[in-house]
């Protein structure tokens, strides 16, 4: 039996929690999180221990599960790396490059597995429309699009001295918006079906001065050429979210829609011009991505293989967001340079 400590116990902390608790050979142990309060309401609700300090819950467990707001992973994950733990690092790997490098840094002297939770890659339809890619069923590829859309989120408020709340996501500085805190999902993903990114361009309404709302279109161009384009917004009704997922290559396309509740669709072109069709249904309906990303992080951390999702990934998917940002304010297309 592994035991896994939670850091954070805002809104993510429930969802692993929950999948914590279905895991065979997995006992939660408990919460740490520098407001007792809610550490205390989220034992209450998931079960374990309330941890006074990190040092407690390092002495105690086996994973380490870092939960807090992107401002705040690097000085637990650092810890936990330190003290030998395999460690999962929800996205992002952390708000600025600066605070990534240090943790690249830390994981390679250290040599202790870290896993970046990129939950989309475990998404069944994403890593259906990745295996058809990959297959070259489709050709070469030329165009990816993907959307994501939902209302402006408010599980990330922080108890600011035990009494009132002030939300995360609205300050921008910390939480990056929609560009870093959203788009990342898809910006991750684009970059593992196509390849590296050389150039960004985005607009958005981070600046607009329009809180609670944001929206963003972000255009990345690949290094083979291919373009991507991904749209995220925190501007819906409440209760409404949507993702859409489109990509084209010289030889068919693949589809898929959330709000169509369909399977996935691959259309491939014939000798005649013609364009044939065909559902595809990746997965058993009860299928969960987030069970499907900590079990992957436990089974490699028992193996001692590679995650799907590195560190220097992690990093990568922050370094082109914050590309994205700066161009939100130049208003010019920003390069992605590899020797910084």
């Amino acid at each position: 039996m592994k035991r896994v400590g939670i850091v954070g116990a805002g809104g993510i902390s429930r969802t692993h929690a929950d999948r914590w608790n279905q895991m065979p050979g997995i006992e939660l142990a408990g919460f740490y999180d520098i407001v007792k309060d809610a550490a205390r309401a989220a034992v209450q609700r998931s079960g374990g221990r309330v941890f006074r300090s990190m040092h407690e819950l390092l002495d105690t467990v086996d994973y380490v599960d870092v939960c807090t707001p992107g401002t705040a992973h690097v000085e637990p994950v650092v810890k936990a790396l330190e003290a030998g733990h395999p460690t999962v690092c929800e996205k992002p790997l952390a708000n600025s490059l600066m605070d990534c490098a240090r943790i690249l840094d830390v994981a390679e002297r250290t040599g202790t597995p870290l896993f970046v939770a990129m939950v989309v890659r475990f998404f069944p339809q994403f890593a259906k429309a990745k295996q058809v890619l990959d297959s070259g069923a489709i050709g070469a590829p030329g165009v990816i699009r993907t959307v994501r859309s939902g209302s402006f989120p408010d599980a990330g408020s922080a108890w600011r001295k035990g009494l009132a709340k002030t939300s995360y996501y609205g300050d921008f500085a910390q939480s990056g918006g929609v560009l870093l805190d959203l788009c990342i999902h898809d910006i991750d993903y684009q970059r593992w079906c196509f390849g590296e990114v050389e150039r960004v361009f985005a607009r958005g309404m981070m600046y607009a001065g329009k809180e609670p709302k944001d929206h963003a279109l972000i255009t990345l161009r690949f290094a083979n050429g291919a373009v991507g384009h991904i749209e995220g917004s925190w501007s819906y009704p409440r209760g409404h979210s949507s993702t859409r997922i489109e990509i084209a290559g010289t030889g068919g396309i693949i589809e898929w829609d959330s709000r169509a509740r369909a399977p996935v669709e691959v259309a491939l072109a014939q000798e005649d011009g013609s364009l044939a069709s065909s559902g595809s249904s990746p997965t058993a309906p009860q299928h969960d991505p987030y069970y499907a990303e900590l079990a992957h992080f436990v089974r490699c951390a028992e193996a001692k293989e590679p995650f799907l999702v590195t560190p220097h990934d992690g990093m990568m998917a922050v370094k082109i967001a914050q590309a994205a940002i700066n161009s939100l304010q130049s208003e010019k297309p920003e390069i992605i340079r590899y020797d910084s």
